[in-house]
């Protein structure tokens, strides 16, 4: 078997995720990022350091149709063996969790919630309020709620701090070296141009995101609450509002923690949260779970998800050179299903464990 050399450029979630499948598979890799490993807020970090680490085929139907649900499954077998690899190799995983997902609306809203399902092709009816409440004792009673059981989160911090590592493993039956504060603007098929000299490789992945030169791909905003909950209280599912204006979700961190997070804003701005905005998040999350009135906020942040004009993902190969572009708000949940099919379609071949994704 003859192994690889690839020259990734960007290291956010596609980069880590590809780097670490490429090397766990025997291959060689060279990561160029131009923020560092852990940075700071700002415009050049990666959307999927402020993302929700939401896996929801069913629900992004709505919007992403078959498309998404589709990959989206397939990424969510993936990310489970990609769990497992991770957590083998460094000893603890991507904070991946498949339990399912609470979907809630207020009584008032239950027609638009209705139109939604039938849209997306989901046939279950309301839940009793035992029952939801069997599900999250702390649930306003107030609410229509529904339970998705096939869909899933994981933590992206921990997701991208991990995948980092296990790349780096020695065990690994390949190489990966990392270049970080990095910016690379020139590059071509099977070549990438550093300051200093021009490196050369089999294949050349672009994932720079929104660093980008392709002016069809656009910014569309996204913001966050990282809330410490009161003691005693523990969120163990996701939970979606639906709601025909705000999009909202709550979706469990560490025991204490919880993110109150807003799903698109169309703007390229990265100036601070609004207090309209953080308003709106915040209320929500409160009429969702009264109890959260007592959370304490740790944090906030705000980051542009690069997304084409039908938020649908862009992919285009050429040999010796691959883009990938447009995640959207779908990172995670597209990501490992693009990234296997992509390595099929150039008939790449691993070595050792790896091959447990495509047994999947």
């Amino acid at each position: 078997m003859k192994f690889k050399r690839f020259g990734i450029i960007g290291g956010g979630l596609l980069g880590r995720l590809a780097s670490f499948l490429l090397v766990e598979g025997g291959h060689s890799v060279s990561i160029f990022e131009k923020s560092g490993l852990s940075p700071s807020l700002g415009r050049n970090r990666s959307a999927a350091f402020t993302s929700a680490g939401l896996l929801s085929p069913f629900t992004e139907k709505e919007t992403g149709g078959e498309y998404v649900f589709n990959l989206g499954m397939k990424s969510m077998n993936i990310l489970r063996v990609v769990d497992k690899l991770v957590s083998r190799s460094i000893g603890y995983g991507i904070g991946f969790k498949q339990l399912g997902c609470l979907i809630v609306s207020s009584v008032n809203d239950r027609s638009y919630a209705h139109r939604l399902f039938q849209r997306i092709d989901f046939k279950q009816t309301v839940m009793t309020k035992e029952r939801a409440l069997s599900y999250e004792p702390n649930l306003a009673s107030n609410l229509a709620a529904w339970f998705i059981p096939d869909e899933g989160h994981l933590n992206p911090t921990i997701a991208m701090k991990n995948l980092h590592s296990a790349s780096l493993n020695k065990q690994c039956d390949g190489k990966a070296q990392w270049y970080f504060n990095c910016e690379i603007n020139e590059f071509g098929p099977g070549w990438i141009k550093t300051k200093e000299k021009k490196l050369l490789f089999d294949w050349v992945l672009d994932f720079r995101g929104l660093g980008t030169t392709d002016n069809s791909i656009r910014g569309v905003r996204g913001e966050n609450f990282l809330l410490k909950v009161p003691k005693g209280f523990t969120l163990k599912y996701p939970i979606r509002f639906i709601h025909p204006r705000a999009k909202v979700y709550i979706v469990p961190r560490e025991e204490d923690t919880i993110l109150v997070g807003s799903t698109e804003i169309e703007s390229e701005d990265l100036s601070e949260v609004s207090v309209e905005s953080a308003l709106e998040l915040l209320g929500a999350a409160r009429f969702i779970l009264p109890v959260i009135s007592e959370a304490r906020i740790i944090g906030m942040d705000c980051n542009l998800r690069p997304a084409n004009m039908d938020n649908l993902p862009k992919k285009e190969v050429v040999d010796g050179l691959i883009s990938i572009n447009g995640l959207f708000r779908h990172g995670w949940l597209l990501a490992p299903a693009l990234l296997c099919s992509l390595f099929e379609e150039i008939d790449l071949k691993f070595s050792g464990l790896i091959n447990e994704i495509y047994e999947s």
